[in-house]
């Protein structure tokens, strides 16, 4: 993503928000307790930078996020920010400072795009002048007067963004952006998403689709049951929990996976009449030395990014059958992590 190093300004130290669930008593039928949600996670946000937020749904992505954006309290640990000057200060109110586009916003009716913007507008004294630069900032100009009911999806979202920008946040919060979108309007609103980052604006996107962050973001923060499991650049992560330097490697023909890597480097293996597909752990210029002197045909090799099961198998230490459970427990247990410091 280039030179450019950014600082963090915004920072989540042990914050804590847990939903209350239902705990009824003979003499308390109405009583609660607390439930799922966020415990003990600590984040830091940087200027400029794209955090891909991802864990499978029920993770608590969402939690955090409107924790994040100021719409659910924190109930415990503390907010700090430097947003104006070097000295970190406690944030009560995130609201000012934060822009947030939830999974789901509903775009409808005869109002014209410009006519629902304006609305949201006039609740934060926005001015038409501003509304007019949102639109031409997230591709909308030319769409200003188009009913709400003719849009499409991606331009319904990229009418979420700019309802978001509306404050001109120093940070960008978005929850499952990519949903709905075919792989056009995603790689268009992927190279929104870059654009308002170059601004200087930290951008935060909420995913349980790994694949769709790959070259969009600068870090990850791998969620699972509540609680920040690892957080930093991708590929630091990747290496940190052991998924790093997987290679795909394809060619024509049969071939036993044995003569092109050791069984402990060996991910996975696929074959079929048209030939076959050997994804291993190790490094590539060793299996195809081997490939060579076997003289096996090859077709293509290129590298391979985990899938979100296989970082999480490789974070907790579970099998891939229990990461698929998905049952929360409301007493939320601390996980076991594999190769993070309980600290994170």
């Amino acid at each position: 993503m280039g030179l450019f190093m950014p600082e963090a300004f915004l920072s989540f130290k042990s914050v804590q928000h847990r939903h209350a669930v239902p705990a009824p008593r003979l003499t308390r039928p109405w009583a609660k307790r607390p439930g799922p949600g966020i415990v003990g996670l600590s984040l830091d946000l940087y200027e400029g930078a794209v955090l891909g937020l991802i864990g499978p749904n029920g993770a608590g992505k969402t939690t955090l996020i409107r924790m994040m954006a100021g719409v659910l309290p924190v109930q415990e640990g503390r907010v700090e920010a430097r947003f104006e000057g070097d000295s970190w200060t406690d944030l009560s109110d995130l609201r000012p400072w934060v822009g947030h586009m939830p999974e789901q916003v509903r775009w409808q009716g005869r109002a014209s795009v410009a006519e629902a913007l304006t609305q949201l507008g006039e609740m934060r004294g926005t001015s038409e002048k501003r509304i007019h630069r949102l639109l031409g900032l997230v591709g909308l100009g030319s769409r200003r007067e188009e009913p709400l009911d003719n849009l499409s999806q991606g331009m319904r979202q990229r009418l979420s963004i700019a309802a978001a920008l509306l404050g001109s946040p120093k940070v960008l919060l978005l929850d499952e952006p990519f949903n709905g979108l075919d792989p056009v309007a995603a790689q268009a609103f992927a190279s929104l998403i870059r654009k308002l980052a170059s601004k200087g604006v930290s951008v935060v996107i909420s995913s349980h689709m790994v694949a769709q962050l790959e070259g969009l973001i600068d870090r990850v923060a791998l969620i699972h049951r509540g609680q920040l499991l690892d957080e930093g650049p991708l590929g630091d992560v990747e290496q940190r929990l052991g998924l790093h330097g997987r290679y795909a490697i394809s060619g024509a023909g049969k071939v036993e996976p044995a003569t092109l890597a050791d069984s402990e480097d060996v991910v996975s293996f696929e074959s079929d009449e048209e030939g076959w597909t050997l994804t291993v752990n190790d490094r590539q210029e060793k299996v195809l030395q081997r490939a060579l002197d076997a003289d096996v045909v090859l077709t293509s090799w290129a590298p391979v990014r985990p899938n979100l099961v296989e970082w999480l198998c490789a974070a907790t230490g579970m099998s891939a059958e229990d990461v698929s459970l998905e049952v929360v427990s409301s007493a939320m247990l601390p996980m076991q992590v594999a190769g993070v410091d309980e600290g994170e």
